[in-house]
C-alpha cells in the first residue's frame, strides 16, 4: 500500500509538462457569419444607372445617325444638281464648237470670211498657171 499512496501523491502534484484541466468554459465562442452580400439597394441603383446610361447612349447614337442621314441626303441632292449643271455645260461646249457658232464668234471679233481661193500651179517646165478666180476676203 505504501506504493499506492506514494503514487497518489505524485499524481496530485502538477507537472510543468502536462496541462492541467479545469472545469471552466472555453474562451472560444461562435459568432454570427459575416455578411458577404450587399443589400438590394446598391444593386437596384447599379441596374437603374446602367439602364439610364444605356438609354442616353442609344439616344445620342440615334441622333448622330439621323444627322448623318440628313447630311447624306443633302449631298445626294447636291450631286444631282451638279450633274444637271455639268450636262448643261457640256451642251454649251458642244454648241460652241459647231461651225455656225465659230463663224458667229469670228464675226463678233471682226474677222471676215475668206473669199474664193485661187491656186497657182507650177508646171515642170517652170511655167505658172492660175486655176480658179481668186476673190478678196469680205466680198461675196
Amino acid at each position: 500500500m505504501v506504493s499506492s499512496s506514494s503514487a497518489s501523491k505524485i499524481d496530485a502534484v502538477p507537472s510543468p509538462y502536462r496541462p492541467t484541466w479545469t472545469s471552466r468554459r472555453p474562451a472560444l465562442r461562435l459568432l454570427p457569419a459575416p455578411r458577404t452580400t450587399l443589400g438590394r439597394g446598391p444593386f437596384i441603383v447599379l441596374v437603374l444607372g446602367l439602364l439610364i446610361l444605356g438609354t442616353i447612349g442609344l439616344l445620342v447614337l440615334n441622333t448622330v445617325i439621323a444627322a448623318d442621314s440628313f447630311r447624306a441626303e443633302q449631298l445626294v441632292q447636291r450631286n444631282a444638281e451638279l450633274t444637271v449643271v455639268e450636262q448643261e455645260l457640256r451642251r454649251q461646249v458642244a454648241e460652241g464648237l459647231s461651225p455656225e457658232a465659230l463663224a458667229e464668234a469670228a464675226r463678233e471679233l471682226g474677222m471676215v470670211a475668206a473669199g474664193q481661193p485661187g491656186f497657182v500651179v507650177v508646171n515642170p517646165d517652170g511655167s505658172i498657171v492660175i486655176q480658179g478666180t481668186p476673190v478678196p476676203a469680205g466680198i461675196r
